[in-house]
């Protein structure tokens, strides 16, 4: 009876070390079945830190940061630009009526303006005199600003008002028109304009570009 119960015993732990074996490894002739680890989540031990362009916080970023565009949005117009549009280019004058400016759609001025009379010429323009035909003139087109001298009215527009003057309805000051990309305001200090991240301030006594 004794030998009898031993050798149950002893079938049991034969069969008990077999299934232990079974699961540590795979039989002869089976398949693997291999599981990747779970990659840590952002912000986990572990984990690469994104670092925002610029910066040196390693606190993971949320997301792409927004870029600039550099243009003027259209709710900085106090102005309707159609009333300045004359076909496709839009131009207008100070109230003085010494600086014309313009927005010209289809060439490479972009958004200027130019003087009647410039009492200061700028060192940038040694030859502008400011004969009829050596006008002080600035512009930005694309991402550059420049100073012009110009012998035409590249910036002036048609007269509206029934005189023979040209250059455009008049833009009051305080008043920004916003066309194209391009912003300008007319200020009792000169007309500045905007465009691209780029522009230029212009009067009789004083001109710069920024």
């Amino acid at each position: 009876m004794r030998s009898a119960i031993v050798m149950a015993a002893l079938v049991a732990l034969a069969g008990g070390l077999a299934a232990c074996d079974s699961s540590d490894g795979p039989a002869m002739g089976g398949q693997v079945s291999v599981t990747q680890p779970a990659a840590p989540p952002t912000g986990a031990p572990g984990a690469e830190p994104t670092v925002v362009p610029g910066s040196t916080d390693p606190t993971p970023a949320l997301g792409p940061s927004p870029s600039p565009t550099g243009l003027p949005s259209r709710d900085d117009a106090t102005v309707d630009a159609r009333d300045y549009q004359q076909r496709d280019s839009y131009y207008f004058q100070s109230p003085t009526g010494n600086i014309m400016c313009g927005i010209v759609s289809q060439s490479t001025l972009g958004v200027g303006c130019q003087l009647g009379h410039a009492n200061v010429i700028p060192p940038q323009l040694p030859d502008c005199t400011d004969a009829p035909n050596r006008k002080v003139a600035v512009h930005v087109y694309g991402s550059k600003a420049e100073f012009l001298c110009t012998s035409q009215g590249i910036f002036v527009g048609e007269p509206v008002d029934g005189s023979r003057k040209g250059g455009g309805k008049i833009l009051n000051y305080g008043d920004t028109i916003v066309v194209l990309g391009a912003a300008c305001t007319s200020t009792p200090q000169g007309m500045r304009c905007d465009a691209g991240g780029h522009g230029f301030l212009i009067s009789a006594d004083e001109q710069s570009l920024f």
